[in-house]
């Protein structure tokens, strides 16, 4: 069973908290039980005008991990963190690179059930299916393809993990060898590309990444 959800995301590249609708995307996303969302979003100032899928963990009133990502050739992929606060869930954003990932700044990202403001929904929950279905099946590039499987492969230990984390529960010795013996088999997914997979994607990256940081904008 899942909810939807309207979002919306705000950035700011120089750390400061005066967020505008210039910089900004917004989207809907199928919330479930588990904390697991599934979405679609659009930049309304951005050239590229088609979809692109959100995904993460998202537990209401506490925290929010969401992955934003389109045609590697329209945009890098982003990360957004955000804790709740009185306004949405504020918190930095960073570039997903090959190697890991790197801060370019602040975000606020705002959320609201649909049914709240619009009443009867399952024809909207429908189309936003459709939707992501179709983001899956016909715009998902290589890229966000192995970084989306590798997630749902720890969809569960996702939305646990970054739920204890925020409340600041540790974890067992059994806990931790648990979650490495789960890990293993997305470590060595990973491990297992071949360099010529590697180099061929650090191309299509450099090739979009220009040297300007004016450039480097969670759009694109």
């Amino acid at each position: 069973m899942s909810k939807l959800v309207d979002i919306k995301g705000y950035w700011n590249m120089f750390g400061k908290s005066d967020f505008n609708d210039n910089d900004m995307w917004i989207g809907e996303i199928l919330l479930y039980e588990d904390g697991w969302f599934e979405g679609i979003a659009t930049d309304p100032n951005s050239p590229y005008t088609g979809d692109r899928f959100i995904f993460g963990v998202y537990h209401p009133e506490k925290l929010i991990e969401l992955y934003k990502f389109a045609p590697i050739s329209v945009s890098a992929p982003f990360v957004f963190h955000g804790k709740r606060d009185a306004k949405g869930y504020d918190g930095v954003f960073e570039r997903i690179e090959l190697f890991g990932s790197r801060p370019r700044g602040v975000s606020q990202i705002i959320t609201q059930y649909a049914e709240a403001v619009r009443g009867n929904i399952e024809e909207e929950t429908n189309e936003l299916e459709k939707r992501i279905q179709g983001y899956k099946q016909s715009i998902m590039d290589a890229t966000c393809k192995e970084f989306y499987v590798n997630a749902i492969a720890m969809r569960n230990r996702m939305c646990q993990l970054f739920l204890r984390n925020y409340e600041g529960i540790e974890f067992s010795l059994e806990e931790t060898q648990q979650i490495m013996e789960e890990w293993q088999p997305v470590n060595d997914r990973v491990m297992n590309a071949t360099t010529e997979e590697a180099i061929g994607l650090i191309k299509k990256m450099t090739n979009y990444l220009p040297d300007d940081d004016d450039d480097d904008l969670p759009y694109n």
